[in-house]
């Protein structure tokens, strides 16, 4: 029979994922549980340890005595503005006060104290601890000694060195602060000097009058100097204009006198105006004055050339009209209307000349305020520099005043604090005082249960930190998660489950009632059967583990017994001929068997029996002897082999470990195939490890792993534990017997 059967790869999904990390919590649980089961002995041996140990420190304790004083740490008197008042302190110093109770240097204080007054007192050893009572501030302060007159003692010398300790620290640091006060009032007296120096010095060397005015003339005069600078511009700025066109400044200098005289009825001084161009709309500007007595003009801003200009202006207007009213009724050539031509012509002779006069006086106008803006810039600049050094005068005088003020204020203030703080050390007080003095020392009673509860739990932690250690060392295998992690190249054809039970494990039977035990070796058989085995089915199979006692032998009949109820034909035969157990199973004689089938005694037909399950038949182990790795290399026992394959589906081989003999790595090669046993919480992954090597260097063809003795209560066994769906079990027959295996 041969099956080729091609699985596809699993895939790997965030569910199975999941599955995988609760089989791997249950696997770890499962180890500890184990080991807890076989270790509590030594958790039990570590605790009993503890527990001894600290009754022994118990017993071994001199007597002790304690006597009681108590601390209250409450307000205290402060003087603030002239105020005396009660200031409540809060618990930022709580710590630093049992700190300094328990410190050795305080011990110190008390111990030369008690040698001062009590100097025939004997020494003897204190321990003092400082408890805060919870929710108020008075501090119970226990000392415990030997002695009891010199606990109480010493823990009055205690006290009183702590009070006294607080007055020197108190007196310290208020007379730090005190010269640190003094150190700066001297230094800002100091500053003070300075700055007064200076002031004066600046004043004495500056004009008083401006300096305490705090106003630049110089600044003001140079504001007038430019107002009237960009007067002058402007003036010039419209006497250029004029220039351009002197026409058309006259027709607006006229019309500006016009409205100036319409406007008030009186003739008024103007400078007149000029624009740019006579045409209705153009922008309108003033023309300045030309520098001629405006009064020659009949006292209308307009010099003589000017007003003879727009008369004569006048005059051809009036001889034009003259003209147009002529010719209405003559010809040019008439000698009316010559004349009025040369008359016209005479007139504008003379306007030409009053023009050419009135751009001498403009031009005459423009130099002379030209002058006067040079003659303003040189002002400025002198009046630029002199405001410019009176500023920077009138700046370092305020600096130096504000400098001065606070100086002044600063000496002041620190004068005052120190006058207050002067005040305030007259009357401050310590916030801390004795409320009851040491009391008589009594003896203590020694408390048992909590050292002995903590020895107890203190062992049982030290004793699992130790089973934890020795877990990391054991590198056992628990489940199959961790045979899985170990070995991850090796296939699990199946686990077989643990049988609690004692004595001997009794073989598998047809309608078996161990639903669990049969299901597990079916599974096996299942995983033989349709494993992908490239081709060709194995029919001769070699059981086998690494060490002794893995339940190699009774998986091997099992796995037998399973295949023969499937229908096949098998052969089983025990392949350990050192210590072969497979007979005494089914209780049958151990010889004839294949020791002597190999050494040529006896054929190997000759040597099999019938087992009672119908299909399996048994070739026993025979006798032992010695050299057996070298009849499983002779040619009878491939010729035996072929033999077997004719007439049987199945051989399978119950052989020696491989780590104990050399039998089973001789005689493997000639098979199809090994399946390999670990037995679960027992077979080391090294041991483990070193016999597949072993196999795999003789060119063994390992077909899969047979996990045994596998705990059902893991989440990865779970599948396993449907016992309502199996069959209710047959009742056995009256006499009948079962054969049982060992364990």
């Amino acid at each position: 029979m041969e099956n080729t059967l091609l699985l596809p790869p699993p895939a790997v999904s965030g569910q199975s994922a999941t599955l995988s990390r609760i089989h791997e919590t249950s696997a770890k649980f499962q180890r500890y549980k184990i080991l807890l089961r076989r270790r509590w002995w030594f958790l039990l041996l570590t605790a009993s340890i503890g527990v001894c140990i600290q009754a022994l420190r118990i017993t071994g304790l001199p007597d002790t005595h304690t006597s009681l004083a108590k601390l209250v740490a409450g307000g205290r008197v402060v003087a603030s503005e002239g105020n005396v008042g009660w200031q409540d302190q809060l618990t930022d110093f709580y710590g630093t006060i049992i700190e300094t109770l328990e410190s050795a240097e305080m011990k110190k204080r008390a111990m030369a104290r008690v040698h001062a007054l009590h100097p025939d007192l004997k020494d003897s050893s204190v321990d003092i601890r400082v408890a805060q009572t919870k929710g108020s501030a008075i501090f119970n302060v226990f000392a415990i000694g030997s002695e009891p007159k010199f606990t109480k003692i010493f823990l009055d010398a205690l006290l009183d060195e702590f009070i006294a300790f607080r007055q020197l620290i108190r007196e310290q640091g208020l007379e730090r602060a005190l010269n640190t006060f003094t150190e700066t009032v001297v230094k800002k007296s100091k500053e003070l000097q300075e700055r007064t120096e200076k002031l004066e010095s600046f004043r004495k060397a500056n004009d008083t009058v401006q300096l305490y005015g705090s106003h630049n003339e110089a600044a003001a005069f140079l504001l007038n100097l430019k107002t009237r600078r960009e007067s002058i511009s402007g003036e010039l700025k419209d006497l250029q204009i004029a220039l351009e066109d002197v026409d058309a400044a006259m027709l607006d200098r006229e019309r500006g006198i016009i409205s100036t005289t319409n406007t008030s009825g009186v003739p008024t001084q103007s400078t007149g105006v000029a624009a740019q161009s006579g045409k209705p709309g153009d922008a309108v500007t003033k023309l300045p004055a030309t520098g001629v007595d405006n009064n020659t003009a009949g006292g209308l801003g307009m010099t003589s050339a000017e007003r003879d200009y727009l008369d004569t202006k006048k005059e051809i207007m009036r001889f034009q009209n003259d003209r147009l009213k002529l010719l209405r009724s003559f010809k040019p050539g008439h000698p009316e209307v010559v004349v009025l031509d040369e008359k016209i012509e005479s007139a504008k002779q003379l306007l030409s000349s009053f023009s050419d006069e009135i751009v001498r006086e403009m031009r005459s106008r423009e130099s002379t305020l030209l002058r006067q803006l040079k003659a303003i810039d040189q002002q400025i600049a002198e009046k630029q520099k002199e405001a410019l050094e009176l500023g920077g005068k009138l700046a370092e005088h305020e600096r130096l005043d504000e400098d001065f003020k606070a100086a002044k204020l600063a000496h002041d203030q620190m004068f005052e604090r120190v006058q207050n703080f002067q005040d305030l050390q007259n009357i401050q007080t310590d916030y801390v005082a004795i409320q009851e003095r040491a009391s008589t020392a009594y003896k203590d009673v020694q408390d048992w249960v909590k050292p002995l509860v903590g020895g107890l739990i203190i062992g049982l932690i030290v004793g699992v930190l130790i089973l934890v250690l020795f877990d990391r060392l054991d590198d056992r295998m628990n489940s199959f998660s961790e045979f899985q992690g170990l070995f991850p190249s090796e296939a699990v054809l199946g686990q077989i489950p643990e049988q609690r039970q004692r004595g001997d494990v009794a073989l598998l039977r047809p309608n078996d009632d161990r639903h669990l035990y049969a299901e597990a070796f079916r599974n096996v058989r299942s995983s033989i059967l349709f494993k992908n085995w490239n081709g060709k089915q194995p029919k001769t199979i070699l059981v086998t583990s690494a060490v002794p006692n893995e339940g190699k032998t009774t998986v091997t009949s099992n796995l037998a017994i399973t295949m023969a109820l499937a229908g096949a034909r098998v052969l089983l035969a025990d392949c350990d001929l050192r210590r072969g157990g497979v007979s005494e199973l089914f209780k049958l004689p151990i010889t004839p068997g294949l020791s002597e089938v190999l050494r040529g005694k006896l054929h190997w037909r000759d040597a099999v029996q019938e087992t009672g399950v119908r299909g399996l038949d048994l070739l026993a182990r025979g006798e032992v002897f010695d050299q057996t790795s070298e009849v499983l290399l002779s040619k009878t026992a491939e010729e035996m082999l072929r033999e077997m394959g004719d007439e049987y589906d199945y051989i399978i081989f119950d052989s020696a470990p491989v780590l104990v003999a050399d039998d089973t790595a001789s005689f493997a090669p000639k098979l199809d195939t090994v399946l390999f046993v670990v037995r679960l919480s027992s077979t080391m992954a090294r041991l483990t490890g070193k016999a597949l090597d072993l196999l795999y260097d003789r060119q063994v063809n390992v077909g899969g792993v047979i996990l045994n003795r596998s705990t059902t209560n893991l989440k990865e066994y779970t599948y396993y534990n449907y016992a309502s769906y199996y069959y209710a079990p047959v009742k056995k027959k009256p006499g009948e017997e079962t054969p049982v295996a060992k364990a």
